[in-house]
């Protein structure tokens, strides 16, 4: 069995690991998940999970203006796919925006947090 960091590893900056590494007791209270980055993904799905979240980081990243940093973004895709493809819960709008706001507050109370979510450090 492989872990849900094997699959985020080729896909996203380091930045954004290291913001789930630092938000991981947050965001498992938060989506009432007892892991995140070591939960057990089948390796025969780490492929299709990696296109998904390729897929959808492309198009925000498409979006988003040429100064602005990809790296938040990153970080609540990686959340959405581990608990509607991983572990097929639904989310919620109300209640997805009320947990983006504590995140947000948790990027602006840390200073290499919100550096970090900037995408001002490497």
């Amino acid at each position: 069995m492989g872990t849900y960091r094997e699959v985020l590893v080729p896909v996203l900056s380091p930045a954004a690991l290291l913001l789930l590494e630092r938000l991981t007791p947050l965001i498992c209270t938060l989506y009432r998940i007892e892991l995140l980055l070591e939960a057990e993904v089948p390796p025969e799905r780490h492929a299709q999970l990696r296109e998904r979240l390729s897929g959808r980081l492309e198009r925000i990243v498409g979006i988003l203006p040429p100064d602005v940093s990809p790296t938040a973004n990153e970080v609540f895709t990686a959340i959405e796919v581990l608990v509607t493809d991983v572990l097929g819960r639904e989310l919620r709008i109300g209640e997805e925006i009320a947990r983006l706001e504590a995140l947000t507050e948790a990027f602006r109370r840390d200073p290499l947090l919100y550096q970090l979510a900037r995408g001002h450090v490497n």
